[in-house]
């Protein structure tokens, strides 16, 4: 621990946190990560080489498990009530980690960087209730989420090189091609590192 927030101090000052103090605990969570992988701020993070710093997880999609229909209906399809993500943890000390398979590779990516990090965080895991009817309701602390959804945007998106491309006159696709990602995530990178958005243009 001695070592993590003498690493973290060092950071002050040297261009890598942005101007939003109520982000910095997720930046930070980011960059420890990325000093973990020795990974360079500019490199496309691998979700692979993320998950290999956690003992006993395993990573698959909704589609690769023997999981019964009722429970298989809440990730399939794409609409905004259909579940991405989650962690089952079991008595073992094991962990699974199912995605939704039908979604497109670029969230996928989101959605395991946040999964990754509610397991790095030791958040508390989050309670499925499967209904009689087929409807499933998941109790979750909304600040853990944000921070396990903010911690993995700047861990796939940090706020350096995103700010250096910016001002490069790079657009948000480009930079999302650059990472690997949705352009949503990096409009959202963009906002709450508090940069200016590109302006638009046609290539």
């Amino acid at each position: 621990m001695p070592k993590l927030i003498a690493l973290r101090r060092a950071r002050k000052g040297k261009g890598v946190l942005p101007p939003n103090p109520t982000r910095w605990e997720h930046e930070h969570n980011a960059l420890d990560l990325r000093h973990e992988l020795d990974l360079p701020l500019d490199a496309r993070l691998s979700h692979d080489d993320a998950f290999g710093l956690l003992p006993n997880v395993q990573v698959l999609s909704h589609l690769e498990l023997q999981i019964d229909a009722s429970t298989k209906d809440h990730f399939n399809g794409q609409s905004s009530g259909r579940w991405s993500g989650m962690c089952v943890q079991y008595p073992n000390g094991s962990t699974l980690v199912m995605y939704n398979g039908h979604h497109p590779e670029r969230r996928i990516r989101a959605t395991l960087m946040e999964e990754f990090f509610h397991l790095w965080l030791e958040h508390p895991t989050e309670k499925l209730r499967l209904l009689g009817n087929g409807e499933g309701r998941r109790e979750y602390d909304g600040t853990k989420e944000t921070e396990a959804y903010g911690s993995g945007a700047a861990a796939l998106v940090p706020y350096q090189p995103l700010k250096a491309m910016l001002a490069a006159g790079r657009v948000v696709r480009e930079i999302a091609d650059h990472f690997f990602v949705s352009e949503p995530l990096v409009q959202f990178r963009i906002r709450v590192s508090k940069l200016k958005r590109p302006a638009m243009r046609k290539c």
